[in-house]
């Protein structure tokens, strides 16, 4: 999984370059975006949601801070991952912007709409994997726990 992030972003901005100036192989990138965020969503569900325990040793979260990792849980199981898996959703999502209207310009209708309601996937996989909140206390518990 090491450098997925990288590469992962390269092969998405290839696509879409691809996509732009062969807009009838367009289907590639749309194709090629849907599996890796099934790809992510089945990572996602694979390693739950479930709160930790809170006030229990060895991290003592607060009810609080349970909450976020479980929310979290694969953003604080493997925060690398997640940094590069979301390098990657961003590099799908803001390419997609790019992407919608000079198809639609092109009169590639059906890859344009597929791609436009990728953006909605990207949206909710980001929301699932990057945490927005400061999680500073989380980690702190989760460092001091270790030690």
């Amino acid at each position: 999984m090491a450098r997925v992030g990288g590469y992962g972003t390269v092969a998405v901005l290839l696509l879409a370059g691809w996509s732009f100036l062969r807009p009838d192989l367009a289907w590639v990138y749309a194709a090629a975006s849907a599996a890796f965020e099934a790809w992510l969503a089945a990572r996602l569900a694979a390693t739950g949601r479930q709160p930790p325990a809170a006030g229990e040793p060895p991290y003592h979260f607060s009810p609080e801070d349970a909450q976020l990792v479980g929310r979290y849980r694969f953003y604080f199981t493997d925060p690398v991952a997640a940094r590069q898996l979301a390098s990657v959703l961003a590099a799908a999502g803001l390419t997609a912007l790019l992407l919608v209207p000079w198809l639609a310009y092109r009169t590639a209708f059906v890859p344009a709409a597929l791609i436009g309601v990728n953006v909605l996937a990207v949206a909710y996989l980001t929301r699932r994997l990057i945490p927005m909140a400061d999680t500073r206390s989380a980690w702190g518990k989760i460092h001091a726990g270790n030690a």
